[in-house]
């Protein structure tokens, strides 16, 4: 697969920002003290290097919850004896961003786990790579290969009416439920009933055709 050339790290942050508001994190502002008291994603800029350093910032009350245990010396080296709250909050921290490392990696985002041994946890979002990604419209080959739903715009492709654009009432299928259609029941352009085209018939129609 290509590797598109690393944008600009304000860009790169800003592409990461938006990829994690669309898979429902909640995204810290980008003003460090406009972020106090608030929980969720850090997004910075790397300030030695390309990339964009992303954390995760637990709630106050496990941070102080912990930071009480750090402070009364709750804890021993190497885990044996540390107060639950040193555990949760560095349990929180890392399970989210492996699971926000997931994502970014699922997104076509190259990203660095443990790059740096003084940001225990964080992770360096390097560059997005080229490639088909959610945001692509849905077209050929895939668009239909499983059948479309029932209420679809499609465009009539053969027939009377090819270049028609109406909806999808129903499927017919030849052998499995599992399997495409063979025809499909669609409303007729003219708003008078319904008839059956195969399924080779019609296409996906976008809401600006």
């Amino acid at each position: 697969m290509a590797v598109s050339q690393p944008p600009a790290p304000d860009a790169l942050a800003e592409a990461v920002r938006q990829e994690l508001i669309a898979a429902g994190l909640p995204v810290l502002p980008r003003q460090p003290r406009e972020a106090s008291h608030c929980t969720g994603v850090s997004v910075e800029g790397s300030e030695h290097g390309p990339g964009v350093w992303i954390g995760w910032v637990v709630s106050d009350v496990l941070r102080e919850a912990a930071l009480m245990a750090l402070e009364a010396g709750a804890y021993r080296h190497g885990g044996s004896e540390t107060h639950p709250a040193i555990r949760h909050s560095s349990t929180v921290r890392f399970a989210m961003t492996a699971a926000i490392a997931e994502i970014l990696e699922a997104a076509g985002y190259r990203v660095e786990r443990d790059a740096d041994d003084y940001r225990p946890g964080g992770l360096l979002v390097l560059e997005q790579r080229s490639g088909p990604t959610w945001r692509d419209p849905v077209g050929p080959p895939l668009a239909g290969s499983g059948g479309h739903m029932p209420g679809v715009r499609v465009r009539l492709t053969d027939g009377v009416h090819g270049e028609s654009v109406t909806r999808v009432v129903g499927a017919r299928h030849t052998t499995s439920l599992d399997e495409p259609p063979a025809a499909y029941l669609v409303e007729h352009p003219h708003g008078t009933g319904e008839f059956q085209v195969p399924a080779t018939a019609i296409e996906l129609a976008y809401e600006d055709d």
